[in-house]
């Protein structure tokens, strides 16, 4: 039996394009530029890539092919850190082809934690929650300290902390509370005014002079 495929109009309605119209935002050629001269600007796109992920991950949640949700849960949230270790993060800053992968591994992430998240249990969100932290917290620290160089962004290491303070916590919310946001935004008006919002943003980013 022929199953006709969701309209373009009817997955707007549904809020589907959001998670990527927000990636498209983020890997515009203005965004880059600006990411590159700015750590604290390249953290917060990287920590939104995952939102982006998580997003499309949760929309495609009622996939049945993948493994069990713990273990893709606790994978989105290894790619979703490890991008984040000042020894990556500089590999992937001078060399164009593993910050292509470094981002694609970031939206792969949060697009795990999306789908599989939704599926655990209390213990299960905690766990994550706290590796996270415990990952996260002394690396964040450390950044505000000072402790790091960046190659490609010299005496900019606090701005790194700073933008992980501000950025992982979103993150973390947008995972823990996608529910009531997704109920929220796949209304039609609401989600066709924040698409909107996102691909008038994303054309700037594309179109606007360097």
């Amino acid at each position: 039996m022929y199953t006709a495929r969701p309209s373009l109009v009817a997955a707007t309605a549904r809020g589907l394009l959001a998670g990527p119209l927000l990636f498209a935002v983020l890997i515009s050629p203005a965004l880059e530029a600006r990411a590159e001269q700015s750590l604290l600007i390249h953290h917060v796109a990287h920590w939104l890539m995952v939102v982006a992920g998580a997003v499309m991950g949760y929309q495609l949640r009622q996939l049945r092919w993948l493994p069990g949700p713990t273990a893709v849960a606790w994978a989105g949230l290894g790619a979703a850190l490890m991008w984040h270790l000042p020894p990556l993060l500089s590999w992937a800053e001078i060399h164009p082809v593993a910050h292509m992968f470094a981002h694609a591994t970031l939206v792969a992430g949060g697009g795990a934690m999306g789908w599989a998240v939704p599926k655990l249990g209390a213990g299960g969100k905690a766990a994550l929650f706290i590796a996270g932290t415990v990952v996260m917290w002394p690396l964040m620290l450390a950044e505000l300290a000072g402790a790091f160089a960046y190659t490609g962004y010299p005496g900019q290491a606090a701005s790194a902390g700073v933008a992980e303070l501000v950025a992982m916590p979103v993150a973390w919310l947008v995972l823990a509370f996608w529910g009531p946001i997704h109920r929220i935004f796949s209304r039609p008006a609401a989600a066709v005014l924040a698409q909107a919002l996102l691909a008038v943003v994303a054309v700037l980013g594309w179109t606007a002079p360097i």
